[in-house]
């Protein structure tokens, strides 16, 4: 088997990994966004019980003190989550809510036997006494244009407790400094690569590789429990580094080989660029990793790969491909004699 189709047959487990992963209908992910969502009062004050918002809204974690039983309650004020006294977490599978916070939209298939007026059936899903789940009170649904405020139902021991939020938009972030830093990068590799093409190109890619996988490890560890990890993300910076590893070891084989893996590193470290470019203007970014160096890296590897394209068409696709620093302007004899005109 060619290394072409090799290559063509690891795109395709790529992307059909991907799909495989994301055939659940609207997935629950977290995604960039300039939506915040935080609590802003617990009334009557419950001390058995601790509350918070993750992932800028998209989840919500509760947590009670061993001896305390909670309920939360659904959209139609129905029992749909439970702890025990004894720190069991339990859901109602004839609930209306817990079917429709399996999707991202609320627009999942809610099966006939959920009825708000039924008799709970409780299916324990954990014992640890914390319960994490996405509420669709809690975080910014698609329409919603202003801020807003919302409320979650709980019952403490018996006892009503109402926790009231606010859903909020940041200002989106101006990714100026990143536009500059991309032209940078792109500068610094297409000035060293007029005299170590193959050097410059291969460094440059293994460096925005190594750094897209360590972003997106970042990216795939900040996922809440029940969420769809980033599976492109990851696999696709994955792809770049092994490519990109594999470029610069190849020094013993033929020049066509190392151009095609090259070229794919390039394409898959752009590929990786474009899925993240929603991070760089979002407020809200779900990573593990700050804000500012997920945007770094994203925006050094854009000038990586503009960088890295400028001096393949340069060099005519590394046509004459004799040896590993071979520069754009080709050899010396000829550089002399361009410097004579």
């Amino acid at each position: 088997m060619t290394f072409a189709r090799r290559l063509g047959l690891c795109f395709a487990f790529v992307v059909v990994l991907v799909v495989l992963r994301a055939t659940s209908a609207e997935a629950l992910s977290v995604q960039p966004t300039d939506w915040s969502s935080s609590i802003t009062s617990i009334s009557p004050s419950a001390e058995a019980v601790s509350i918070e918002v993750v992932a800028g809204g998209e989840a919500v974690r509760l947590t009670a003190q061993p001896g305390h039983t909670v309920v939360v309650l659904g959209y139609q004020n129905e029992s749909y989550l439970r702890i025990t006294s004894e720190g069991e977490v339990q859901a109602n599978d004839r609930s209306p809510t817990f079917w429709a916070n399996k999707s991202a939209t609320g627009t999942g298939s809610v099966p006939a036997t959920a009825d708000t007026n039924a008799e709970p059936e409780w299916t324990t899903i954990a014992t640890d006494g914390s319960m994490l789940w996405h509420d669709h009170r809690a975080h910014a649904m698609p329409g919603i244009a202003t801020a807003t405020n919302w409320t979650i139902l709980l019952t403490v021991d018996g006892l009503p407790v109402v926790v009231r939020g606010e859903l909020t938009r940041a200002p989106a972030h101006a990714p100026l400094l990143e536009f500059i830093l991309a032209i940078l990068s792109a500068a610094l590799v297409v000035v060293l690569g007029f005299r170590w093409a193959w050097r410059t190109s291969t460094l440059a890619l293994l460096v925005g590789s190594i750094l897209s996988f360590i972003v997106s490890v970042g990216g795939w560890f900040s996922a809440p429990a029940g969420f769809l990890h980033p599976w492109l993300h990851l696999l696709v910076a994955m792809l770049a580094t092994v490519l990109a590893v594999g470029s610069s070891l190849l020094s013993r084989a033929s020049s066509r080989l190392r151009v095609m893996v090259l070229l794919a590193a390039t394409a898959a470290l752009g590929w990786w660029v474009a899925l993240n470019l929603p991070s760089l203007i979002a407020a809200f970014i779900p990573n593990s990793l700050s804000a500012n160096i997920v945007r770094f890296v994203i925006a050094l590897g854009g000038g990586i790969v503009v960088g890295v394209a400028v001096i393949i068409v340069m060099s005519g696709g590394f046509a004459d491909l004799a040896t590993q620093n071979q520069a754009v302007v080709g050899n010396e004899s000829e550089a002399g004699s361009v410097s004579g005109l």
